[in-house]
């Protein structure tokens, strides 16, 4: 399957994007990741496409989400995030609305929300690093033969979630996708300490 292309049925109501959505921490964050280069656009990487994406649990109404192939945005603001107001992971069903349409991996995002209302935050970043020593570092991984932006995938992550007894923070690799790490968090900041430290971590092993 190719990379960056989203792959769920999509129900986009384009226009302007809510300025009431707390997106501060959530872009700021956005700004470290890539200068970590665990978000971004490497031309020898992933056949160009934009890679990683971010998202942010909202009060009572879905979760704003880091439009699709902005992850390189040379100054993220408001406008390179949509908000996701409705979905069904098993019928890789998602509506959503604002200036642009939502990322490939909204469906996994989507799926981690619904497994823990403690989640706040999620970061999609890619690591190398972090993906090639996962077993090293605990992470636990999801299936090498389940696809990114994929129903199973968003049903994979959920189960892990479960089976790994995390209680609204932590991270998981994602074994079908090259280098794909998720970190979640009970807010932006947790989400993304939480990615740096695993970034610590593999860089530190001998």
């Amino acid at each position: 399957m190719e990379e960056g292309v989203i792959k769920y049925r999509l129900e986009f109501t384009p226009g302007s994007h809510p300025g009431s959505l707390p997106l501060t921490e959530l872009i700021a964050w956005q700004r470290i990741m890539q200068g970590l280069g665990l978000l971004g656009r490497v031309p020898d990487r992933y056949g160009g496409l934009a890679y990683g994406n971010l998202s942010l649990r909202l009060a009572g109404n879905g979760f704003a989400i880091s439009a699709s192939q902005t992850a390189d945005s040379p100054l993220p603001g408001a406008n390179d995030y949509c908000q996701v107001t409705n979905w069904d992971c098993a019928a890789n069903y998602i509506r959503a609305q604002g200036p642009a349409k939502p990322s490939s991996e909204s469906l996994t995002h989507a799926a981690l929300y619904d497994a823990d209302p403690q989640i706040g935050c999620i970061i999609h970043g890619h690591s190398p690093e972090i993906w090639q020593a996962r077993e090293s570092l605990g992470l636990a991984t999801t299936a090498a033969e389940v696809a990114y932006g994929t129903p199973e995938m968003a049903i994979e992550m959920a189960r892990l979630y479960r089976e790994q007894g995390f209680h609204g923070h932590g991270a998981l690799a994602m074994g079908g996708h090259q280098d794909g790490v998720v970190s979640f968090g009970r807010d932006a900041d947790e989400a993304g300490w939480e990615m740096v430290r695993l970034l610590r971590r593999a860089l530190s092993l001998p």
